[in-house]
């Protein structure tokens, strides 16, 4: 919300100082932003890319992981732990925020950051990371922690799976680092609908 509050304001004075509509001067901010080459150019990823997400990307955190890429959230994180964080991890930041986009670690790129705009759904803004890091869909992680996923054999987990899903799967996943239960489901089939749309 307040990344749009800025880019409001940005347009509301560009509009006063130039004589233009509300609505075309808000064109030209974020067209501004969107070729600017500090916001958009990132250079290719590495195969060990870490992703931390702002607080207002949770559900793009999920989705990259999802996709077999870390992503850390901490919903409600301040901007300086934020950045604090980045930089303990040597993540690149993900971010909707235009005016943390301000800040001298990501202004002199100390930190690696790409700035998504504010209005994109949670697809668009996987299908954005996608194409300007160059990703592709890898094995899962954990949609809840981003930990790693072994297979586990399924006589050892009969007690936390449900009866009849254990009669008709065989393959179970655990999370190495908040023990999660893992399986191929419905539920998992229109995820991996959803990711393989970022293949073509």
């Amino acid at each position: 919300e307040e990344g749009v509050q800025w880019l409001v304001a940005k347009a509301d004075s560009l509009s006063t100082s130039e004589g233009i509509s509300l609505a075309g001067a808000l064109a030209r901010v974020y067209e501004r932003l969107a070729i600017n080459k500090r916001l958009q150019t990132s250079p290719p990823a590495p195969v060990s890319i870490h992703f931390l997400c702002d607080a207002g990307l949770g559900g793009l955190a999920r989705w990259l992981r999802a996709a077999g890429y870390e992503a850390d959230w901490q919903p409600g994180i301040e901007d300086d732990h934020l950045l604090k964080e980045a930089r303990s991890l040597q993540a690149t930041l993900l971010t909707t925020d235009a005016m943390l986009m301000e800040r001298r670690l990501l202004r002199d790129r100390i930190i690696p950051v790409f700035w998504l705009p504010p209005t994109l759904s949670i697809p668009e803004q996987l299908a954005l990371v996608f194409r300007e890091f160059g990703l592709i869909v890898r094995g899962p992680r954990c949609m809840s922690c981003g930990g790693e996923l072994h297979r586990v054999p399924k006589e050892t987990l009969r007690d936390r799976i449900p009866p009849k899903t254990y009669r008709w799967l065989d393959e179970f996943f655990v999370c190495r680092r908040c023990g999660k239960l893992f399986w191929h489901g419905t539920h998992w089939h229109k995820i991996m609908a959803r990711l393989a749309d970022l293949k073509h």
